[in-house]
């Protein structure tokens, strides 16, 4: 069964953090019990989730080191169904603070094993950056998600944290598949973006999500009220097109899990 999906792409502004919230609103509305793992030290999940800023922290860090168990980073969310392990201030330094720990690519792994049975579905929210932290999500993901926008520089980031990837199963003989690439932030008029979108869909085939995100004020504002596009605008373009995406990631999951599964187990490990 796949369960922990990471959102990634090295490109900042591709809308991974709109998308990692709007897809763990959907999944909760279908009655799937949904941790969101906000791995960005701005935190910008956890607030849009509606989680105050005083109550950030302790946040994911904590967990990390072993300061706190994954148990009291866990916060319940407004949104129904979700939950958060919060991202704050003390992430930034992660990196630093990890390079000197033995197995620090599997600390994130570690963590959620200790919470992944009370969750159908774990998505994580990571920063736009190659970082130990984005590692240790590729390492602890079943298959992952990469957002981006119809943009050579978006395309840049994908190409970016494909070298990652190999990179890590080349060094860790672990990195999980891609469970789909998803075209966000999409003009509604296409004609200039029309070549990028059709470079996309032809390069990566069946893997590019049907689903296209188009650009949408209301998604822009959920984030400023705490509160996911179904909860905030549930009559906008951004609610209808999220919600097809939430049913093209069930169907993946349910068709695909065991074949990704094997996959993975059939990984060379490292010895």
């Amino acid at each position: 069964m796949l369960k922990i999906i990471p959102i990634i792409n090295n490109k900042g502004g591709v809308g991974k953090t709109t998308t990692t919230v709007n897809l763990a609103a959907g999944l909760g509305r279908t009655g799937r019990r949904v941790l969101v793992v906000d791995l960005d030290s701005q935190g910008s999940a956890s607030l849009a989730l509606g989680v105050d800023r005083a109550a950030l922290t302790p946040c994911t860090a904590a967990a990390l080191f072993g300061e706190r168990a994954p148990s009291e980073i866990l916060r319940p969310t407004p949104t129904r169904n979700v939950d958060v392990m919060t991202g704050a201030l003390p992430l930034a330094d992660v990196d630093t603070r990890l390079s000197s720990v033995e197995g620090r690519e599997k600390r994130l792994a570690a963590v959620l094993a200790e919470v992944t049975d009370d969750y159908d579905s774990i998505l994580i929210d990571c920063a736009p950056s190659t970082s130990l932290l984005t590692i240790n999500a590729l390492v602890a993901a079943d298959a992952f998600i990469i957002p981006v926008v119809p943009s050579y520089l978006s395309l840049e980031g994908v190409i970016s944290l494909g070298e990652v990837v190999k990179n890590v199963r080349r060094n860790l003989g672990e990195a999980a598949p891609v469970l789909g690439v998803l075209l966000t932030m999409v003009p509604p008029k296409r004609t200039q973006t029309e070549s990028i979108i059709g470079e996309v869909r032809e390069h990566y085939g069946g893997k590019v999500f049907d689903t296209e995100i188009e650009q949408d004020p209301a998604l822009e504002a959920a984030p400023t009220h705490g509160r996911s596009i179904f909860d905030h605008a549930p009559d906008a373009r951004g609610a209808a097109q999220y919600g097809a995406l939430v049913d093209e990631v069930r169907d993946r999951l349910d068709r695909y899990g065991s074949v990704y599964g094997t996959i993975r187990e059939k990984q060379p490990t490292r010895t």
